[in-house]
């Protein structure tokens, strides 16, 4: 199974992204993957300079200005700052958060914006399996298996039972607690899920995926 960035399907959100990306904007990308998706779909739509950081070599496709191999669990600060600094699906991989944040806002220009995406721990579907005495299916006990205590839940979303290494659980309202902690002024927040998507996409706190945009004052 394909993780974070990797994820082919992660398409509808991401142009939610890029359609508040200003065009001539330097863009820097947390976590890009292998597979450089984000910015392939905001090449395709906006004239922008990329910056693409990951911890894992990969070969800089055309479309990407600039990639580096960096840990966004130690601090670093870039040559240059950024317009917006993006990451998608990463956060709840990573033990240091509070470093990614930071980094985020480091790496900003004033009134630069972040947006960043990550799977909701009080999304309606977490809820009915915490109802029902399931284990969230996107938190699991196991690096071998994905689907202990999952039932149901579990072989819907992950049917090859691959373990997707999420080692935190997430809510909306605590990331609204915690961006607001480093000093971000929250802008916007949609929700987002593969069903009922015109549901979720205002209804965030309980929506599969949240995606937040977030302005550094």
């Amino acid at each position: 199974m394909l993780q974070g960035a990797d994820n082919n399907l992660l398409k509808g959100f991401y142009k939610i992204a890029t359609s508040y990306i200003p065009e001539n904007s330097r863009v820097l990308n947390l976590g890009c993957g292998l597979n450089f998706n984000f910015e392939r779909i905001l090449s395709q739509e906006k004239k922008v300079s990329i910056t693409s950081l990951d911890i894992l070599p990969a070969k800089k496709p055309p479309f990407v200005d600039k990639f580096i191999i960096q840990s966004v669990e130690e601090p670093f600060l870039l040559k240059q700052k950024f317009d917006v600094v993006t990451f998608f699906e990463l956060i709840e991989h990573i033990d240091k958060t509070d470093i990614l944040i930071k980094n985020c806002f480091n790496n900003l220009e004033n009134d630069g914006l972040l947006i960043f995406s990550f799977p909701n721990l009080s999304s309606l579907y977490c809820r009915l399996e915490l109802l029902f005495g399931f284990q969230p299916h996107i938190l699991e006990i196991s690096n071998k298996k994905a689907n202990f205590g999952s039932g149901f839940f579990g072989e819907k979303n992950n049917r090859k039972n691959q373990p997707i290494h999420h080692i935190r659980g997430i809510t909306y309202k605590a990331m609204k607690e915690f961006i607001q902690f480093y000093d971000f002024r929250i802008q916007k927040v949609y929700g987002y899920g593969w069903r009922a998507k015109k549901l979720f996409y205002f209804v965030p706190s309980l929506a599969p995926i949240n995606i937040f945009l977030a302005q550094k004052p």
